[in-house]
């Protein structure tokens, strides 16, 4: 009785899409996907804000793989909302790479006429392949959603990004420096 005990006090807490395995995002629940997904959903309610993990197979369209992670994302945080989303680009900024292996990126806002959602990724390459760590967030409801959406300024998630940068940190085993990069440091005069 002890070892069984035992193994279930050392289970690990990782998470793992498909063959890789990352901290999984504190304070964010897991969403059930179906069975055929190439990647994984956690959900934090608080914060309406969703961490997506993909592990593409190799060739993959990433337009039209992002473009069914993102759907089902959306689908899944927000299922009483309308999912005829309008789109909108935002320029994404290299200099703020976080990671080594980070060899591009996405952010993208979108306005369903009601609510309006952030989008952003990072796609990694590591150990050979392709790993896209991202989240889908809301992005304000009503008038202010629609001028942000309208602005096209973008904009980011804290918890979206804290839980991001920690993922793919514990993914590729990088060390966090010494200021978090989602940290906004700003000096007064």
């Amino acid at each position: 009785m002890l070892t069984f005990v035992t193994a279930i006090c050392a289970a690990s807490p990782d998470c793992s899409v498909g063959d890789v395995r990352f901290a999984c995002p504190k304070n964010f629940k897991q969403v059930r996907l179906e069975s055929a997904q190439q990647f994984g959903l956690y959900y934090w309610n608080k914060y309406n804000v969703g961490l997506f993990v993909a592990t593409p197979a190799s060739g993959y369209d990433e337009s039209k793989f992002m473009a069914n992670v993102i759907r089902t994302s959306l689908a899944k945080m927000f299922p009483q909302d309308s999912q005829e989303f309008s789109w909108k680009g935002v320029p994404y900024y290299r200099s703020g790479r976080i990671s080594k292996f980070e060899i591009d990126g996405t952010i993208a806002q979108a306005f369903n006429g009601s609510l309006g959602v952030l989008i952003k990724y990072r796609r990694l390459k590591f150990n050979g392949r392709d790993i896209i760590v991202g989240y889908a967030s809301d992005f304000g409801r009503g008038t202010e959603a629609k001028e942000a959406f309208d602005r096209g300024l973008g904009g980011d998630s804290m918890p979206g990004c804290y839980a991001a940068v920690d993922t793919i940190y514990s993914i590729t085993g990088e060390k966090m420096p010494e200021n978090n990069p989602c940290d906004i440091i700003a000096s007064v005069p």
